[in-house]
């Protein structure tokens, strides 16, 4: 499983994720072998970009993107007029066309026990945010760039947190929450399992420490504890009141 998800293109060096583009045909590099067309050429400065935040943070400027790349600032501007525009792209690249719209549908089959679906939920989640790029941006993205999270975290509460306190109440016979502040309780134990898996990522890219080997099997656990520990607490909650 590791090894899989250590497999990113954060490990590919942004010269080589560029090379058709520092042989390109284009007057400011070489002269080319061949002739990329412009929305290939485009990706490769996408997929560069990415390596190159993800390491130096989006404080870097685009003048040390294109030395990093061996390209010039024109050739980037080219395609991605300002920082920002480059900047949404990556967002676009890591983050929404990674989004897996069945992860609702999966979510909200009641056809399925809720251990189940929430186990097979966080698994396919985690091999898309489990990665050194995917963690490292994230993580970059709420010191200096807060929009890009705040896009994410607000689809991930209405998409992926409500379904899943919806589905508790459902499954575990739990009274609808009777105000904000109770469903708002509701959502911080659902929050505080999911960044469980999120952290491991953390603890790996970031602070570059182990992490268990079988990573399945944590998600597993994971979700037994939050099924057999939240349910009773919410129930006597929802009495106090």
């Amino acid at each position: 499983m590791i090894n899989k998800l250590g497999k990113t293109r954060a490990a590919i060096e942004p010269r080589k994720a560029l090379d058709s583009i520092t042989n390109g045909s284009v007057a400011e590099v070489a002269a080319p072998r061949r002739r990329l067309a412009p929305e290939d050429r485009e990706d490769q400065i996408v997929q560069a970009a990415i390596t190159f935040f993800a390491r130096h943070g989006f404080d870097a400027s685009t003048r040390d993107l294109a030395k990093e790349l061996g390209v010039t600032q024109p050739l980037l501007y080219r395609y991605f007029p300002t920082k920002e525009a480059l900047v949404d792209r990556v967002y676009d690249e890591v983050f929404a066309r990674r989004w897996n719209p069945e992860w609702e549908e999966w979510l909200a089959d009641r056809s399925v026990p809720l251990s189940d679906r929430l186990k097979r939920y966080f698994h396919d989640y985690a091999r898309y945010v489990l990665r050194s790029e995917w963690v490292r941006i994230f993580i970059y993205a709420g010191l200096s760039r807060a929009g890009i999270n705040q896009k994410y975290l607000t689809r991930l509460r209405e998409r992926h947190f409500l379904v899943i306190a919806r589905e508790l109440r459902h499954a575990c016979d739990i009274p609808d929450p009777p105000d904000a502040a109770a469903e708002d309780e509701e959502v911080e134990l659902v929050w505080a399992m999911h960044s469980s898996v999120f952290y491991l990522g953390v603890r790996k890219w970031i602070y570059q420490q182990p992490i268990p080997k079988n990573l399945e099997e944590q998600i597993d656990l994971r979700v037994d504890t939050f099924l057999l520990g939240v349910p009773p607490v919410l129930k006597a909650r929802r009495v106090a009141r």
